[in-house]
């Protein structure tokens, strides 16, 4: 089995990131994930968002950020072909270890109602379906009109 190596995520890391995530099903992409707003996200959020390599090859993802209060994770992919190695249970416990140092007690992940591979790995790995929630969106240009 190959050696996985999970570091901080870097802006220099985007250009694979952003491959990644436009061939992996069920990750939505909007321009909050241009380089410019990513090099924002990851200066505001420093080493919480992690890649998992093999070699030099980026084999996953997750962004993770907080409020404050809660830690909140996002864009959590793998390769299909190094699915089911505990990759991505790697990518969360090392985001989550960095949102604990930090203070923080709870976070929340987002996925698509319709993800069912993402919902499937959300159960199996102990989180909670949350049905007493929702999330409510807008993009705000659209709201200052």
């Amino acid at each position: 089995m190959q050696h996985i190596l999970i570091s901080p995520m870097s802006i220099n890391d985007h250009a694979a990131a952003m491959a990644l995530w436009q061939d992996t099903p069920g990750i939505g992409l909007s321009a909050a994930d241009g380089a410019e707003a990513m090099q924002s996200y990851l200066k505001r959020n420093p080493g919480l968002s992690q890649c998992a390599w093999a070699n030099k090859l980026l084999i996953g993802t997750v962004l993770a950020g907080h409020d404050g209060r809660r830690g909140y994770l996002h864009h959590l992919c793998v390769r299909d072909d190094f699915r089911h190695r505990g990759v991505g249970r790697q990518l969360v416990r090392r985001a989550l270890k960095v949102l604990d140092a930090l203070g923080l007690e709870k976070a929340h992940a987002f996925l698509f109602t319709d993800n069912e591979s993402g919902r499937r790995f959300w159960d199996k790995i102990g989180w909670t379906w949350r049905t007493d929630i929702g999330v409510v969106s807008i993009t705000i240009a659209e709201a200052l009109k």
